[in-house]
């Protein structure tokens, strides 16, 4: 009886967030540096991860996920992009009697040697931009079949010397109704806002400043994932949304060739993706790398991914 109640509550919340998932449009939108998503992993999936976050990086996609980690497991990610644009992410997670686990992350992303110049084209300087975000998750098991998570989120912006800073959370669940089927759904940036102000910035011109506040949009992350010949093969699918943009489909796969070695190939909103994964145990310490080529949307060359992972 208890687990079935479980259930309903799970398909009631649902039920209740499809409408949100349904809604079309583009716009414009506050968390552009965290829409790349994080983990060479599951970029090389696609970024299809929601239901299946099982390594460092699988809080950012569902926290509910971590509980599935019964080691602690320390993470590092690099992401170089096109226009020397770079993205960063550290993480630790600590598993709590093997029905819970704790994790905090740390996020840089920015730009670099960005030219400042004046109303008669000269050279007045660099233009700081760069945003970091601190995240904590916690994901406690319910039942066997299911666990839920929570995160919560502190945001800083710097543009020019101008700094924004913003506080929000998300919740989210993953269940296991069959052995080999996982299910998950992640709501984020739940009350997340900027509040800028440049006052102080055009001070130095005598100018008088402005302040605004930007929301971000709310987001939400479902989907399922399956193995297949004795876990071997994984195959993955997830659908996101937000209330500022449509919708995007996300496909991936992975297949472990060999024991410690994995091959991946994803479909990320129009983009392929490749990958490849390796794992080595060494007495008590798993080590693990991963690297993941993507496709660029803003330029010719394409996103090159690496990961490090530490179980111990």
């Amino acid at each position: 009886m208890y687990k079935t109640v479980i259930w309903i509550i799970s398909l009631v919340w649902l039920g209740f967030c499809l409408p949100v998932l349904a809604e079309t449009g583009d716009g414009g939108y506050a968390d552009a540096f965290l829409q790349p998503g994080f983990g060479a992993r599951a970029l090389g999936m696609g970024g299809a991860f929601v239901a299946v976050a099982n390594d460092a990086t699988g809080g950012f996609f569902n926290p509910a996920g971590l509980v599935q980690l019964k080691k602690r497991t320390f993470g590092a990610f690099y992401r170089k992009m096109a226009w020397d644009r770079r993205s960063s992410y550290v993480v630790y997670n600590q598993p709590i009697r093997g029905e819970a686990a704790i994790s905090i992350a740390w996020i840089n992303a920015g730009v670099g040697d960005v030219i400042g110049r004046n109303r008669d084209g000269e050279i007045t300087g660099e233009i700081s931009n760069y945003q970091n975000s601190v995240q904590v998750f916690y994901a406690r098991q319910i039942i066997e079949e299911l666990s839920v998570g929570l995160g919560m989120e502190y945001i800083q912006y710097n543009l020019a010397n101008i700094n924004a800073y913003g506080l929000g959370g998300g919740l989210s669940v993953m269940g296991k109704p069959w052995p080999k089927l996982r299910l998950g759904l992640s709501a984020e940036n739940l009350g997340m806002k900027l509040s800028w102000t440049s006052g102080d910035y055009w001070e130095q011109y005598d100018l008088l400043g402005s302040s605004v506040k930007e929301e971000f949009p709310i987001s939400f992350r479902l989907g399922a994932s399956y193995l297949l010949l004795k876990d071997r093969i994984l195959l993955s699918s997830e659908f996101d949304k937000n209330d500022k943009q449509t919708g995007k489909i996300h496909l991936g796969v992975e297949v472990w060739a060999l024991e410690n070695v994995a091959g991946r190939l994803g479909y990320d909103k129009g983009s392929l993706t490749f990958g490849v994964g390796l794992r080595q145990k060494i007495r008590s310490v798993v080590l693990g790398f991963d690297y993941a080529f993507v496709g660029s949307r803003v330029g010719d060359d394409a996103d090159h991914l690496i990961s490090l992972q530490f179980e111990f």
